[in-house]
């Protein structure tokens, strides 16, 4: 089954932002998609993608998660809400952007929007600072029970503080504090293992959606489908 369908909704936040959640969609810029695979260039396969989401009451603390939160202690980290656009996080991506190996998007606003553009989700970010300066920032879009992380990046430096697996964690942490059921980090990738990171909260825990039998109504499992 392969399949790719985008919405443009005026607005996106609360109850419909948990529906197409839950249905195997996800935010991408100042819309929402979903499909069965990565499509490249026309040299290249397609690659079968997952959907994860994790059940917030189930995820258990290892001693991975506590060993990164000490890591990240001397570190000031502050709540942006709602996330508003600053030269400070532009020049952090264009940091972290020179650094990566894959495909990104080329700047904070391509990622989520336009800053002379409304913004059709409820967002909010986590900045990590050192000494006042910006290392590292994760942006997440919030629901009324769920919410997703759109957008980790960080001066790479620091790489060596786990900042995108801490990132997770405080994002995780927000969703406790206010009694959310669903974290989504996004998918991972049939064949490549650069996305794995996002197992980290326990694969004993996450969940795959499984579109069949149509894509709109799917399910949730413990284990990838084909």
């Amino acid at each position: 089954m392969t399949y790719y369908d985008v919405l443009e909704p005026e607005r996106c936040g609360g109850r419909d932002f948990d529906f197409l959640l839950a249905r195997g969609w996800y935010p991408m810029r100042q819309t929402i998609f979903t499909t069965s695979h990565l499509f490249g260039l026309e040299d290249q396969p397609a690659r079968r993608v997952h959907w994860l989401r994790y059940p917030v009451e189930k995820i258990a603390e290892k001693a991975s998660h506590r060993r990164i939160l000490r890591k990240n202690e001397q570190f000031e980290t502050v709540l942006f809400d709602p996330f508003v656009h600053s030269e400070e996080l532009d020049q952090l991506y264009s940091v972290y952007y020179d650094s990566i190996e894959f495909d990104g998007y080329p700047s904070v606003s391509r990622a989520t929007y336009d800053r002379e553009e409304g913004n059709i989700y409820d967002t909010k970010a986590w900045v990590v600072r050192d000494e006042g300066r910006a290392v590292a920032c994760g942006i997440f879009h919030v629901g009324q029970l769920s919410l997703a992380s759109i957008l980790h990046f960080f001066d790479p430096e620091y790489g060596r503080y786990s900042p995108g697996k801490y990132l997770i964690l405080k994002t995780l942490e927000y969703a406790r504090a206010r009694g959310m059921n669903w974290y989504y980090p996004g998918y991972i990738i049939e064949g490549d293992h650069k996305m794995d990171y996002k197992l980290f909260l326990g694969r004993d825990t996450v969940q795959y959606y499984d579109p069949r039998p149509h894509p709109l109504n799917g399910s949730w499992r413990s284990r990838p489908g084909n």
